[in-house]
């Protein structure tokens, strides 16, 4: 161990003496931080929520969720990821950028949930299930706020953003505990997700006015309205397809085996993706640099690049195996043994943290480079396997089957397809090298 420490020394003082890379530890160090809080917080309310609605009330909630979290994808326009390139690359217009997507995103969000309550009104007759969607579906219309998060995290400040979420999760975690100890049904939980929604939007408003501006002075511009549309719509379909492989699982196991596999496989989902959030917060913290780097041009954006994909793959690898080893023991205890058969899914699905990892480091070089179409055809490519595979598996083995899918689709989009364009892309060479990392790490402590 001392002589890893003597070699990793050097590389810590001179990282950490320069300027940039304090800022941006700052920053991730904020989103890590908040994460940690969150995700202590955030999982002990669903376990208590889990344990407490049974495993068919938790999938119908968790089955309504995954199909408005699906359509909401076309709701956001695909600008989430664009806006926040134009507000780094372009700060000055940044009333015009948040204007515009504001406008483009109410328009959008309104219309589709206007329209998937009038299909359900007409699809069901069950009171429960229509309120549940009125009032989960109401983060569609809410979403157009998000153009605030964009401009925290294209301005390195992160932390205002973390301090409105962690708020907003406390204060609705202390409702929804309650909701419990008072015995409330699933419209009341309902109700909580609405005004725990509209609290976040109204904090992230009070902290944009306070320290950049009004957004009374947003501006919707048709020209960048247009622009953004004509390069969005690969983005669309690109979020479209990351949503398939997050929650069509839930949706096609609901279809075909009911409400209570759905719950089984969402608590073991819940521990598996609950990981998620360290790729994102990687990507938040780097996009910028890694934009710059390519900018100015030079060894430093492929030296950026290879670190940031060694480095997913390293955190990826530690906590599949780590979820591998410990999957039934901690699906009994924090859920009981009504939910036993979600540890045989939670060992499965952990494996597809690897590919989610990697997926998102070469998203941010896929959106570096404007390759957005590939992007798509992958994603799409992913999304259809993923349909048919749960198609096949789910009938004979359930849960099991689907998880097996989302790592099998997960894999051919986000790392084997990556062979298709490694002769146009020289640094994908590096890419497709970062998943044998543990090999890396060994030869590093073996010398």
């Amino acid at each position: 161990m001392l002589r890893i420490y003597k070699k990793l020394k050097p590389l810590y003082k001179r990282a950490f003496a320069h300027k940039g890379f304090k800022r941006y530890l700052k920053n991730t160090n904020w989103l890590l931080g908040g994460q940690i809080f969150r995700l202590g917080i955030g999982l002990f309310v669903s376990v208590a929520i889990a344990r407490y609605m049974g495993p068919e009330d938790f999938g119908l909630y968790n089955y309504i969720l995954s199909i408005i979290t699906l359509v909401g994808v076309f709701g956001q326009l695909g600008l989430g990821e664009l806006a926040k390139r134009e507000l780094v690359e372009s700060p000055e217009r940044r009333d015009e950028i948040m204007g515009t997507c504001f406008v483009l995103n109410l328009l959008a969000g309104g219309v589709i949930y206007v329209v998937m309550l009038a299909l359900v009104a007409v699809q069901t007759d069950r009171t429960i299930v229509l309120g549940l969607f009125a009032l989960l579906g109401s983060s569609l219309l809410l979403a157009p706020l998000r153009c605030i998060e964009l401009w925290f995290q294209a301005q390195v400040r992160s932390d205002l953003s973390v301090v409105a979420t962690s708020l907003t999760l406390g204060i609705f975690a202390v409702f929804k505990l309650l909701a419990i100890v008072q015995g409330a049904g699933l419209i009341v939980f309902g109700y909580i997700f609405l005004l725990e929604g509209t609290t976040l939007c109204i904090l992230q408003v009070f902290f944009y006015h306070k320290y950049f501006g009004s957004i009374f002075k947003w501006q919707l511009r048709w020209s960048t309205a247009s622009a953004f549309l004509q390069q969005s719509w690969p983005l669309i379909l690109t979020g479209l397809s990351i949503t398939v492989f997050l929650r069509i699982d839930q949706i096609m196991l609901g279809a075909m085996l009911g409400e209570a596999a759905v719950g089984q496989y969402s608590v073991a989902v819940r521990i598996s993706t609950i990981w998620y959030f360290i790729p994102g917060i990687l990507t938040i913290s780097l996009f910028p640099a890694i934009v710059n780097s390519r900018n100015h041009g030079g060894d430093g954006y492929e030296t950026r690049l290879q670190a940031y994909f060694d480095l997913s793959a390293s955190l990826a690898y530690l906590v599949a195996i780590t979820l591998s080893i410990i999957a039934p023991w901690i699906i009994q205890m924090l859920f009981g043994l009504e939910y036993q058969e979600a540890g045989a899914i939670l060992v499965i699905h952990a494996w597809g943290t690897l590919f989610a990892f990697l997926g998102t480091a070469r998203e941010a070089y896929l959106m570096a480079e404007k390759m957005f179409k590939f992007s798509m055809y992958c994603t799409l490519v992913g999304a259809f396997l993923n349909i048919i595979l749960n198609y096949l598996m789910i009938p004979s083995y359930g849960g099991c089957g689907s998880a097996v899918a989302s790592v099998v689709s997960l894999s051919v989009s986000g790392y084997i397809s990556s062979v298709l364009i490694i002769h146009r892309n020289a640094m994908l060479k590096g890419y497709l090298k970062s998943i044998f990392v543990p090999l890396k790490w060994l030869n590093f402590i073996v010398k």
